[in-house]
């Protein structure tokens, strides 16, 4: 199955890197090697892997270091395979931060199994949280509107103030991309308080954006439907047609 990922092979056992290098070749992975922490680092430089597969009893260095050093400065995923069978050293090499500790020897084909699982769950949650992120900020013409710090944000550095009620109704019409949102959608989305929300409430919401954000034609009035929020294309070719 071909998987796309690329994994870096640290094996000081020339015969045993070579097997394992060439098993992974067979899976789809684009493999990289080396036999030690130096030699390592010098790929590491230049090259960016999905995954480190390390041993520990290197010729230059002890694998440790390796991963004491690599955790400084990346978070990339990284299975130690290591003939040490002691407790403590399964214990540090967790600590420093190891996402998994194989024993020699070892069934390839797990070792294989066990890598395909853990980056493709890896990835599907890094993919999720990119999505989550990304959803967290609405761009719309000038404007980025940001749900994690509740700002509205100009490209020209200014920081609008919105209030609850402003700022949900601003972020339901950008939401909803264009399409037209009634008073009694909007009217749902704001905080009700201590005093009835109205179509009357609404439209003095809108105003009260449209003069904050100096910007009356952003957020469109379509007569007998609601309100609506113009996208950026369509800012643009109403930039054009006045210039």
């Amino acid at each position: 199955m071909p998987s796309n990922f690329r994994i870096m092979i640290v094996e000081d056992d020339a015969t045993l890197r070579s097997v394992m290098v060439d098993i992974f070749k067979m899976q789809g992975f684009e493999v990289f090697d080396s036999e030690g922490v130096d030699e390592f680092f010098n790929i590491w430089r230049q090259q960016q892997f999905d995954l480190v597969l390390l041993d520990l009893n290197l010729m230059d260095e002890d694998g440790l270091v390796l991963l004491r050093k690599l955790r400084m400065q990346s978070d990339v995923p990284l299975f130690v395979v290591s003939g040490r069978t002691d407790r403590e050293t399964r214990l540090a090499a967790l600590e420093m931060g190891a996402d998994d500790y194989v024993m020699k020897p070892f069934d390839t084909r797990e070792l294989v199994m066990r890598v395909q699982n853990f980056l493709q769950r890896f990835s599907r949650v890094q993919g999720e949280k990119k999505e989550s992120q990304s959803q967290q900020h609405w761009e719309f013409g000038d404007w980025t509107l940001s749900e994690s710090s509740k700002t509205l944000t100009h490209t020209d550095g200014r920081e609008i103030y919105l209030t609850r009620s402003e700022f949900k109704i601003l972020l339901a019409l950008v939401r909803a991309g264009g399409s037209v949102l009634s008073k009694m959608q909007l009217m749902d989305v704001v905080d009700k308080g201590q005093y009835e929300t109205t179509a009357e409430t609404i439209a003095v919401l809108i105003h009260r954006i449209r003069r904050k954000m100096d910007d009356k034609k952003i957020i469109q009035t379509i007569s007998g439907f609601g309100y609506r929020i113009r996208t950026g294309a369509e800012q643009q070719d109403a930039v054009q047609q006045v210039g």
